[in-house]
């Protein structure tokens, strides 16, 4: 025990000390790759979903206009995509509006309704609670092609990513009969 005791063998504080500095430089290089990598992630994951959000929204869009009839005017034009084409006496007019960064149906027989809705559970649906909006949204009816127009702009808050459609064009199947 008391040769143990007197050799010398084993680490000096010198060689601790470097032991621990390697170790602390391998540690930030490893946080900076990391971070790096996380940065880059989130990035496209937000790209992603600001795409599947835009893809969303115009594939609900051109389902409500594909089969809107007695349109009326250019900008924000009236449409009814849930009157039955055999009852009149049913028909409501129904428009799409953005408020609050969403796109609502208006005007319908149950009042106002997301286009796309959050979930029962209130974990924010499509929008994500609000980080994905709606930027712009411009519709546009031509009654000599019987054709809508949309222009669809979709922004991430977090990450300011945003991704655009630009000149939709999308045939209504049921166009005001000429008088």
């Amino acid at each position: 025990m008391r040769e143990k005791l007197n050799s010398c063998a084993g680490f000096s504080l010198v060689e601790m000390l470097c032991a621990v500095a390697v170790l602390m430089l391998l540690c930030v290089m490893l946080n900076s790759g990391l971070s790096a990598a996380m940065k880059t992630y989130f990035g496209l994951t937000a790209e992603a979903e600001t795409q599947l959000l835009l893809n969303s929204l115009t594939n609900a869009i051109a389902g409500e206009l594909r089969y809107a009839y007695d349109v009326e005017g250019t900008d924000n034009p009236s449409y009814n995509p849930y009157a039955s084409l055999d009852n009149p006496a049913d028909v409501r007019r129904l428009r799409l509006e953005v408020r609050e960064g969403q796109v609502f149906v208006t005007g319908g027989p149950d009042g106002d309704k997301e286009l796309l809705p959050t979930e029962k559970d209130g974990r924010g649906g499509a929008y994500k609670n609000g980080n994905y909006q709606v930027g712009q949204m411009e519709i546009t009816y031509d009654p000599d092609t019987a054709c809508f127009t949309l222009d669809l702009k979709v922004d991430c808050k977090q990450s300011g990513i945003s991704a655009e459609a630009k000149n939709v064009v999308i045939r209504c199947l049921n166009p005001p009969e000429e008088p």
